[in-house]
């Protein structure tokens, strides 16, 4: 058999059993029953034990060997055989009872997590995180990669990225960022929320949510939404991508922007060339380039003024009574308030970013040993109050309102505000392309800017590394210039500056 089509069929069993894992990992945010929490954990410790297995057997490094002797590889081969040596050589140096413990701790961690999150009580999560802390230091001091444990860690979700160059891209923005709020804040003339603080029914919601998603694309035949803790998307085939959202019934953006958010991820999973279904690199090139679909529909789309000249009057029947003689103009300006809040997914544009950043610089030094996890909520409050100049009144809105903790998912958060970076420089170049995008959106016609994401970005998959493939499509390494100057011109005239 040709050694690449070996490669191939060997990496697709391991992510159909991927799949099947995420399924679990899938019913366990959606449906499962809060009890069942302990025998789920010890079906995906099964699980991710059988897939490391076959993972770092001799099979693998036998067909990777044979594979990376081939001549004349094609584009879609050399990526396969890059992601493939790249996933051998990190899961080779960790131990199968080491993947298991961590897939069953996370699984704990997570129902403990929303247990803790609901009390309001952070020492009921703590053990767990401190377990997860460990387990999640062993792995990375296994894998190596470095210069430091986070470093190699961060590497997972976004491959090359070093914490180094984060944080002088994070330095550069934080000061951009805190200008930008200060001068807003000296407007005489603010936006006003409350009129999205209203009661709204959760089921007329719901049903505008759906009418979005079709709009933007969002295909139910191969997906669905439902509702979970914490809003996330999932893919179980390369035919077969499920978001969910949350509602919450008196701040109106929760469900909508929730919904919107979603939609980018599950665009981007649906747009996979066919050549690469099902195969080691039908995924996001990284976490960032992920979160640059999902930011760039929620934020650059879904909050722009041409968005909202087409959906405002369908909102409107909705929601009569709430939104009657209230103006368009003055709906468009308040779900675009800027304002330092508690909770990130919450957060506006300009102030999201520095929730961001206080996550990256906390779990840094949690994983490099600086700070003990008993210290976080004190260290979140501080923070918030340093770079925000508000502090949590409880844990549920301060240190426990993320999942990602409770799923070892440390590395995961700069990922965020890179996508909102990545996201910016994407669509200044889709408009120097397409400058009529925005009279579309007016109209309700968002096809063309799919179409442009979709044969650029989304069609590739992992076939480009991200800052490969960002300079494929702007020309250019990342440049922290296109979301600065979109933040200026979109948040200048709304508080009329």
């Amino acid at each position: 058999m040709d050694p690449i089509k070996k490669l191939r069929e060997h990496f697709t069993e391991i992510v159909r059993l991927k799949y099947i894992a995420y399924l679990l990992g899938w019913d366990m945010q959606v449906y499962m029953p809060p009890g069942a929490s302990q025998g789920r954990g010890e079906q995906i410790a099964l699980l991710e034990g059988i897939i490391h297995e076959k993972l770092v057997s001799d099979k693998t490094a036998e067909i990777i060997k044979k594979a990376e002797g081939l001549s004349n590889p094609s584009l879609i081969d050399v990526a396969m055989l890059r992601e493939a040596r790249r996933e051998y050589d990190r899961a080779v140096r960790v131990p199968n009872e080491l993947v298991k413990e961590i897939a069953k701790t996370t699984t704990i961690g997570h129902k403990t997590w929303e247990k803790a999150r609901a009390k309001n009580d952070f020492k009921m999560f703590k053990p767990v995180l401190e377990k997860l802390v460990s387990l999640k230091q062993q792995e990375s001091d296994k894998i190596d990669i470095g210069p430091t444990r986070y470093d190699t860690m961060l590497d997972e979700f976004e491959p090359g990225a070093k914490s180094d160059w984060i944080l002088k891209i994070f330095n550069d923005l934080k000061s951009h960022l805190i200008r930008i709020i200060k001068k807003l804040d000296s407007s005489s003339d603010k936006p006003n929320q409350e009129i999205l603080k209203k009661y709204y029914d959760p089921e007329k919601q719901w049903d505008f949510s759906v009418e979005v998603l079709k709009k933007l694309n969002y295909s139910f035949e191969f997906g669905r939404q439902d509702k979970s803790t914490h809003p996330f998307t999932t893919s179980l085939s390369s035919t077969d991508t499920r978001i969910t959202t949350r509602i919450w019934e008196k701040f109106l953006p929760a469900c909508l922007f929730g919904t919107i958010h979603e939609c980018g991820h599950a665009l981007y999973e649906m747009g996979f060339k066919k050549e690469i279904h099902d195969t080691i690199l039908a995924e996001g090139t990284s976490s960032g380039i992920h979160e640059s679909q999902s930011r760039l529909w929620e934020n650059i789309v879904g909050r722009s003024r041409e968005f909202w000249k087409y959906w405002y009057p369908i909102l409107k029947k909705y929601f009569p009574e709430n939104l009657k003689n209230f103006p368009e103009e003055e709906f468009y300006r308040s779900i675009n308030s800027v304002q330092p809040s508690l909770i990130r997914v919450e957060a506006d544009e300009v102030t999201y970013s520095l929730h961001i950043i206080l996550r990256y610089e906390i779990e840094k030094k949690l994983i490099g040993e600086d700070i003990l996890a008993s210290e976080l909520p004190q260290i979140w409050n501080r923070k918030m109050e340093e770079l925000l100049g508000i502090k949590p009144s409880d844990d549920a809105n301060g240190v426990l309102q993320d999942v990602h903790w409770s799923g070892g998912g440390f590395g995961y958060f700069p990922t965020y505000a890179l996508g909102n970076l990545y996201g910016a420089q994407i669509y200044s170049k889709v408009l120097e392309k397409q400058p009529n995008l925005p009279e579309e959106f007016e109209k309700g016609h968002f096809s063309t800017l799919l179409s442009y994401l979709r044969e650029n970005i989304h069609q590739y998959g992992k076939i480009y590394e991200p800052r490969d493939l960002l300079k494929k499509v702007t020309g250019e390494d990342l440049d922290s210039k296109y979301f600065i100057d979109y933040l200026e011109k979109k948040f200048y005239p709304i508080y009329k500056i």
